[in-house]
């Protein structure tokens, strides 16, 4: 089979764990096939919807050139090699950039599903805020699974099944824990790149709560901090020099990165949803609605301006339970494993 995945290659990494955990997920189900992305990298796909290539393209009446040469599928060829599309998870799932896409899965009859569908905005929505060509695919989907209540209430009457984000799946494997030595603090800087940055706010929290935590505990557990985007490595310099990191800019080097700690706090959605995956108990730093995703993979909930001393009684909270929190987590995956694989064999037969 070749089957089409929706979501982003060398931009964010918790896409790709997404992608990673869709396709652990079907190869249950499914022996052997040909994985195949649709790359929704911002500068692959621009959202705009002016720019001198679509207007010379417009006038000319076709496609001008080749607009990217990205290993993945392009524009200007027949999606009709197409077996199965599977939009992975993220909020992004509708929109300009996956146009092509949708036009596509109509043109040629693709059978489609929907899996780990999420919002970031945090508000109402219905069929006004979607295309005629995304109504008629998303009705005569196969599947749609939402990793949050809302999304799946705005979907409505669509037969959406609310089940945690396929992130959970990224890893094969899960470990043990019996004892918290090793923490992995998630950074993240106000100053990246739009969409990989976080705010102000966000940034002056997480970076004094890590410098308490670390000044009041270096002596009993080790730290370590995983950076996600290149930009971060530069100006983790300037919050925390001299203190040990991570980074890969391939996705899947995070599963031996994170599979090192006993236990994970930060603000990345699948950063906490990558370690999960291995059983590892998280702390979510919640700072926008998408963080609500963290709930399906059992992590503790800390809001943006929470006192450190009501922080630190759910981290030692967490830490004396870790055992308790691990195994719950790992019969956590086990549980939604087979709820997916049920609804996944009913509709791919």
């Amino acid at each position: 089979m070749n089957i089409v995945f929706s979501t982003t290659r060398q931009w964010n990494p918790g896409d790709e764990f997404i992608l990673l955990g869709c396709i652990n997920l079907l190869k249950q189900h499914i022996d052997e096939f040909n994985a195949i992305i649709y790359n929704r990298n911002p500068q692959i796909r621009p959202s705009k919807k002016f720019s001198i290539i679509n207007m010379v393209g417009r006038w000319l009446g076709k496609e001008v050139g080749v607009k990217f040469l990205d290993n993945s599928v392009k524009d200007y060829l027949p999606m009709d090699y197409a077996d199965l599309v599977v939009f992975a998870g993220s909020p992004e799932w509708k929109g300009r950039r996956t146009r092509k896409l949708y036009a596509d899965i109509e043109k040629y009859d693709i059978p489609v599903i929907f899996l780990g569908l999420g919002s970031s905005m945090g508000f109402r929505f219905n069929s006004y805020h979607f295309s005629k060509q995304e109504r008629s695919v998303l009705k005569r989907s196969l599947l749609i699974t939402t990793r949050d209540a809302l999304t799946k209430d705005n979907l409505k009457p669509l037969p959406a099944h609310l089940l945690p984000c396929p992130a959970l799946f990224s890893s094969k494997f899960e470990k043990k824990i019996n004892i918290v030595k090793k923490i992995g603090l998630i950074y993240g800087s106000n100053k990246s790149v739009k969409h990989n940055n976080i705010s102000d706010d966000t940034h002056s929290y997480i970076t004094t709560l890590y410098k308490n935590l670390i000044s009041e505990f270096k002596g009993e557990y080790q730290f370590e901090f995983i950076l996600h985007y290149i930009d971060e490595i530069q100006l983790f310099k300037n919050d925390f020099s001299g203190d040990a990191s991570k980074y890969s800019y391939d996705s899947k080097d995070y599963i031996d990165i994170y599979s090192n700690y006993d236990l994970v706090i930060g603000h990345r959605v699948h950063g906490i949803g990558i370690s999960a995956s291995m059983g590892i108990p998280g702390i979510m730093i919640s700072h926008d609605k998408r963080s609500e995703t963290t709930k399906g993979f059992q992590a503790e909930q800390v809001s943006i301006g929470t006192e450190y001393d009501a922080f630190k009684e759910i981290f030692l909270n967490t830490v004396k339970n870790i055992n308790f929190k691990n195994e719950q987590l790992i019969k956590h995956k086990s549980n939604t494993l087979k709820n997916y694989l049920e609804l996944i064999s009913d509709v791919l037969k």
